[in-house]
């Protein structure tokens, strides 16, 4: 008869110990889904999550992991056509400093026009920006209370001006 109590009893503690176990992994997986949601909701981008942290319980969890923004030919080209522009307004700079000849400065003008031609004519091809992501939920057992971005800052950031404006 002893032996039936312990045996119970046992069981019974294990099966309440790990009832609360998992409750720290659905809340951790209820973040993660919460934070792909999120970003699906604001763009197109790939989210690879790397780490997740949860505190006591899971009443607070932290995701973190990186989103994958691939650039479109428009925003390669643009990012070439600032790169190029603010390199012309250096050699600018360079060209016009004291004692410097006319005809170093009309060289300079030449080889930056010529390489803005050839930034123009060259076919771009997407590239991979890689952001670093992080997003933190709290819980009041299953339930979620808040959630927020932690990072890329133009997450984080609130959305409504008003917002900002009020909390100054």
């Amino acid at each position: 008869m002893k032996i039936r109590i312990v045996t119970i009893a046992c069981a019974a503690t294990a099966a309440a110990l790990l009832a609360a176990c998992t409750a720290v992994y659905k809340n951790s997986d209820a973040c993660e889904q919460l934070m792909r949601s999120k970003l699906a909701e604001k763009t197109s981008d790939t989210l690879k999550i790397g780490h997740t942290g949860a505190g006591i319980d899971g009443s607070r969890v932290v995701v973190e992991g990186s989103i994958e923004h691939v650039m479109t030919a428009s925003e390669v080209a643009a990012a070439s056509a600032r790169a190029a522009s603010g390199a012309r307004a250096g050699r600018r700079v360079a060209a016009s400093g004291v004692g410097a000849a006319p005809a170093v400065s009309q060289a300079a003008s030449s080889v930056t026009a010529s390489e803005a031609d050839a930034l123009a004519r060259k076919p771009t091809k997407p590239k991979k920006l890689i952001l670093a992501a992080a997003a933190e939920c709290t819980f009041h057992g299953p339930t979620l209370d808040t959630f927020s971005w932690l990072a890329p800052a133009k997450l984080a950031a609130p959305s409504d001006p008003d917002a900002s404006e009020a909390d100054e």
